[in-house]
């Protein structure tokens, strides 16, 4: 599963070198050596970046962009893939890239020499990366590292490495005792063994300590009691010291391996606080379940230091569609999304350490509430059973906090989608409501008229045929104003109202209003105000006019009748202001909070109209990058129209 950073599409190279690469200091010394390697065998260099979902702080970052950098100023390729398992994700990456050579560093071979030693990465790759050639880059600096004390006290905790210390520890300790016992009497030998206990169990764990106090009470009495190697002991005082070093050296042993126990125990409980609080804080921010996921996935390969995911199952109701998720996004991998999809779907663990799908290295448990499962979440498992436990108990904690979190989220989206539907359905009961209103009303004029028209019976003279005419022809006008408006709204909506500017000045514009609105005016008196400016407005005059007419409509059809209607043209923002002014009430303040939605309709608004309108107007201010505005002037109600940065000087 791989994911080309810098040349996705491109056809896999027949000769390629590949190189690993990491935040790792002695990346940038791979990268050269195998610049050098594809140069002098003619081949493509491609840089392989191993992403296991573990943290990096910003040096590491900062570090490991520099080195990709470094690959694309060389002319490399870059490779991104995503896997818990950094041997297998370069491997399997190097061979789908076509690479023939395989460049790695040392990685720590043979730190130790003859002692027993844990594989490496770099052992791991030499045994996985059959059928590519590899070739080791060895580093002078890095054995250098190796040795250091931090790192043989890593090398130390595994129990198999303790007691190899225990051994080495013991033998060491008995030579000494050996010789000075002559100078230093064989008193002295039980007081350097129990000090060596006292020492060995800061750093070991309880049963290696015990092991070594039983061990050293049994050398003391064989090799430094007399009679010499026998374990029989003649003296009451020999017998005396011998029991009182064995109970001394067991009880303090236990009692420091205890209290390291305990303060691990203690140290395991803060962290795990610390994760459950961080994910708290997490899913507080989150805006979306794809959010919480993503910082979940974080939090939880912070915590085990391997690659972690979380798998959402999904949701048909919300069309949430599933995803399998770690640190840095969606993640596309079949078998770990298939071993998410059993966890989430049956309620049983499965993957590492489990009786289901072992082979996976991540281990996968059930997300949920106590309700439904909705997620699951894959981290990578310690090989100890009771590690396992114990993360199965954080993992599972963890997760219920997730699962409250998908379900909250999911009601909240429920409820949303539910509202939506019930506007849904209001809308569509408004827009029936008035389309039927507002075409039956001209339909019956035009089909009343045409009747009387067509009776030959009717004696009708030449003036009601005219006045019939005229009452036929307004009522088709009025419907085809209807039905541009519908056209209207789409086109705006659809993102498809094309402008045709050209200059203007406002006594023009003024001109084509007023005859765009004649006959319309329901018995109100139109007065006009200009700025008397020198000035053109750069805009398109065919939709300015049509707003122009639906606010002078808007006024006239809902103030009283027999009021005044102001047109003022004006200059305003460098640009042009049109704003009409009526003597009515203006819009209900419930309408003050929405005032230009379409089919919008609150307690208080006067029946009649589409409710398009306005929501015209706005499009065609929005078209111009202006904006309309609605507010009370005085004692009565302006709405203005202001389109900005139109305004053109014109010569006297």
């Amino acid at each position: 599963m791989t994911q080309p950073a810098d040349t996705a599409g491109l056809p896999h190279q027949k000769n390629c070198v590949a190189v690993g690469i990491s935040s790792a200091p002695n990346s940038s010394r791979l990268v050269s050596r195998a610049h050098e390697l594809a140069v002098s065998t003619n081949a493509k260099l491609i840089a392989i970046h191993v992403d296991t979902g573990a943290a990096l702080v910003n040096a590491d970052k900062e570090r490991l962009d520099s080195n990709l950098d470094l690959v694309r100023s060389l002319g490399g390729q870059v490779v991104i893939t995503v896997s818990p398992d950094p041997v297998q994700g370069l491997v399997a990456a190097a061979v789908a890239h076509g690479a023939s050579t395989l460049v790695i560093g040392r990685s720590g071979l043979s730190r130790l020499g003859p002692l027993p030693h844990r594989a490496t990465i770099s052992d791991l790759i030499l045994h996985e990366a059959s059928p590519l050639d590899v070739v080791v880059v060895s580093d002078s600096e890095e054995m250098r590292r190796d040795f250091t004390f931090s790192s043989l006290r890593r090398y130390f905790r595994a129990p198999l490495h303790q007691y190899i210390l225990l051994f080495t520890v013991f033998v060491a300790v008995t030579g000494l005792c050996a010789v000075l016992s002559p100078y230093l009497g064989s008193r002295s030998v039980p007081i350097i063994y129990l000090t060596t206990v006292l020492l060995l169990s800061l750093v070991s764990a309880p049963g290696p300590t015990a092991v070594f106090a039983v061990i050293s009470s049994l050398a003391y009495n064989y090799l430094f009691l007399p009679p010499h190697y026998t374990f029989a002991i003649t003296s009451v005082e020999d017998i005396f010291i011998f029991v009182l070093y064995f109970v001394v050296s067991g009880v303090s042993g236990s009692l420091s391996s205890g209290l390291r126990t305990r303060e691990r125990l203690l140290a395991k409980r803060d962290q795990t606080t610390t994760l459950l609080l961080e994910a708290a804080d997490c899913l507080t921010e989150a805006n979306s379940i794809q959010d919480a996921a993503t910082a979940i996935a974080s939090l939880a390969g912070d915590y085990t230091k391997t690659a972690a995911v979380v798998y959402v199952a999904p949701d048909v109701k919300i069309n949430q569609a599933e995803g399998l998720y770690s640190a840095k996004g969606l993640v596309y991998d079949a078998a770990l999304l298939e071993a998410a999809r059993y966890a989430a779907q049956t309620g049983k663990t499965c993957g590492h350490l489990s009786k289901i799908m072992p082979e996976l290295r991540l281990r996968f448990l059930p997300a949920h509430s106590g309700r439904q499962i909705v997620a699951a979440i894959g981290y990578g498992s310690g090989a100890r059973k009771n590690q396992v436990e114990e993360d199965d108990e954080l993992f599972s904690a963890l997760g219920r906090n997730l699962a409250l979190f998908i379900e909250r989220t999911q009601s909240v989206e429920r409820n949303r989608q539910a509202a939506l539907e019930l506007e849904s359905e209001r809308l569509a009961k408004v827009l029936f409501d008035s389309v039927s209103h507002e075409l039956k009303t001209p339909l019956t004029t035009i089909t009343g008229s045409l009747s009387v028209l067509s009776d030959s019976g009717a004696e009708i003279s030449a003036a009601q045929q005219k006045e019939l005419l005229d009452q036929s022809l307004d009522a088709a006008k009025k419907l085809n104003w209807t039905v541009e408006d519908f056209l209207s709204i789409g086109r705006i909506e659809a993102g498809r109202l094309s402008l045709k500017r050209e200059p203007i000045e406002p006594s023009d514009l003024v001109v084509m209003i007023t005859n765009a609105f004649a006959g319309k005016e329901h018995g109100h008196s139109i007065r006009t105000i200009e700025s008397g400016e020198s000035v053109a407005y750069n805009i398109d005059a065919v939709l300015v006019s049509r707003a122009a007419v639906n606010l002078l409509d808007n006024a006239a059809r809902y103030s009283a009748p027999g009021g005044m209607i102001e047109l003022r043209i004006a200059t305003k923002d460098k640009g042009l202001s049109l704003a009409v002014r009526d003597e009515g009430p203006g819009f209900s303040p419930g309408r003050m909070d929405s005032p230009f939605v379409k089919f919008r309709k609150v307690a208080g608004d006067k029946p009649g109209g589409l409710g398009l309108g306005l929501a015209i107007c706005q499009g065609i201010a929005a078209a111009h990058g202006g904006r309309l505005e609605a507010r009370r002037d005085g004692s009565g109600f302006l709405i203005e129209l202001i389109l900005p940065d139109c305004a053109e000087a014109v010569e006297s």
